[in-house]
């Protein structure tokens, strides 16, 4: 199955990208993609190391992970999954 990834804001840089499509397995869940995805010691400092760090905001579709199943939400072919950082502002 294909998912794509969307990053905003530093997370491009980070990533080198505004977009990838990746081909999953079925039943990957959000953990494995971040599991994926986090593979230098920087990604896993500023995103994911086994726990999403607290300013990282990701969704699926839209919806936050954390209205799902949170990191065990199981993505499904044709998702879009998105990572931002926590906006701030007054």
């Amino acid at each position: 199955m294909t998912v794509r990834i969307k990053f905003f804001a530093h997370f491009r840089e980070l990533f080198g990208a505004k977009d990838k499509e990746l081909a999953l397995a079925p039943g990957t869940t959000v953990k494995d993609i971040l599991d994926i995805l986090c593979d230098s010691p920087e990604r896993r400092l500023l995103v994911f190391n086994g726990e999403l760090k607290p300013h990282v905001i990701v969704m699926i579709n839209g919806s936050s992970i954390l209205s799902l199943k949170g990191l065990a939400t199981l993505l499904e072919a044709g998702d879009t999954l998105a990572i931002f950082p926590m906006l701030g502002g007054g």
